[in-house]
């Protein structure tokens, strides 16, 4: 079966429409070249103007209302999977995965708007273009953009010691390659020879989950991928996310996005 590639999708828009909530199972950068918006991020409500890059995961519906008549953006989405695979540097992934106490999904570029803008522009025409070494291209520009982020807010990088670091990865990439099966704290703490309080702490910590909430929210992401981009029955859906009982993966999934998976694809699904 053939990698997805790095670049899902890139463009650069300049209508003038509001964007209803809806959700990617991927990450996403929005950079805002001019106009001005409101964005609900996950239920998080920022005002973006020129200068503005927002950050949206895999978990996070979001939605868009224009505040000004002219709104120019760029945006990419990317296969969490392979970029993950590219880049070496974990600690440049952590502002579209995690989500500690204090997070804000709006970074403020604006002293490096041209920069910013060559590098979405570039990214554009690869997606589109095409080419040899793709992935190598699009993850060098992505690389970029994601160090001219942390760069703009120093404050975003990690903190936890290097040891708590890794193995908060090292369960998290588990996590997103094994969601589908049964998984416990105590056997994901095993695997990093931690024991399951210091590593709920840890995880905590550095993801703004426990990680019995970024398990759930992951297989979440997976239903409503599916239930959006197939037509399998609810309980084929259900097995596939990882859960074993339908009735607790309707009930999990009501109580999460207040509406049953039915109505979920009814909505997603509407023209």
């Amino acid at each position: 079966m053939p990698e997805k590639p790095l670049i899902q999708e890139c463009c650069f828009k300049d209508s003038d429409v509001n964007i209803r909530i809806h959700f990617h199972n991927a990450y996403e950068l929005l950079f805002v070249k001019s106009g001005k918006i409101r964005i609900n991020i996950d239920n998080h409500a920022y005002e973006g103007e020129a200068g503005s890059v927002f950050v949206i995961g895999c978990f996070e519906e979001h939605s868009l209302e224009l505040r000004s008549a002219l709104y120019e953006r760029y945006y990419v989405i990317l296969d969490p999977l392979r970029l993950e695979y590219l880049i070496a540097d974990r600690r440049l992934i952590a502002p579209l995965r995690n989500r500690p106490k204090g997070f804000c999904h709006r970074f403020d570029v604006s002293g490096c708007m041209d920069r910013i803008e060559i590098l979405f522009r570039r990214l554009v025409q690869e997606y589109e273009g095409g080419g040899e070494y793709s992935d190598l291209m699009g993850i060098s520009l992505v690389t970029e953009l994601l160090i001219l982020l942390l760069r703009s807010r120093p404050s975003a990088r990690q903190t936890l010691s290097a040891p708590g670091n890794n193995a908060v990865f090292a369960v998290q990439t588990y996590i997103d390659s094994h969601y589908a099966e049964p998984l416990s704290i105590s056997n994901l703490a095993a695997r990093v020879f931690l024991t399951p309080c210091y590593l709920t702490h840890c995880f905590k910590e550095a993801t703004g989950y426990s990680p019995k909430q970024y398990l759930m929210r992951t297989r979440l992401a997976c239903a409503k991928d599916l239930l959006v981009h197939t037509a399998l029955p609810v309980s084929e859906v259900a097995f596939r996310a990882g859960f074993s009982d339908v009735n607790n993966f309707i009930r999990t999934f009501r109580r999460e996005t207040g509406m049953t998976p039915l109505r979920y694809r009814d909505r997603e699904t509407q023209i």
